[in-house]
């Protein structure tokens, strides 16, 4: 969340190999103008946290294709190389 907030840039290396739920849970994020829904943290202050992407930010996603893919959701937000 830090980096994301700060505008930093972010490498998930063999993230075909993580959990697909948790990779569907960032979908929101990688939107223009993306935000994450912290449901983790419990309410703040009576509130949800929401946390905003700075617009510097950046997400890499690595994968061996041999061993899996990404959902079509998570391949769409981002550009193949």
């Amino acid at each position: 969340l830090q980096a994301m907030e700060r505008g930093e840039w972010v490498l998930l290396d063999n993230v075909n190999l993580c959990n697909p739920t948790v990779l569907d849970r960032l979908n929101p994020l990688l939107e223009p103008g993306g935000e994450l829904v912290v449901n983790e943290r419990g309410l703040v202050a009576g509130e949800v946290t929401i946390a905003r992407q700075h617009k510097d930010f950046r997400v890499f996603l690595c994968l061996d294709p041999s061993r899996g893919e990404v959902s079509r959701a998570m391949r769409n937000r981002g550009i193949e190389l």
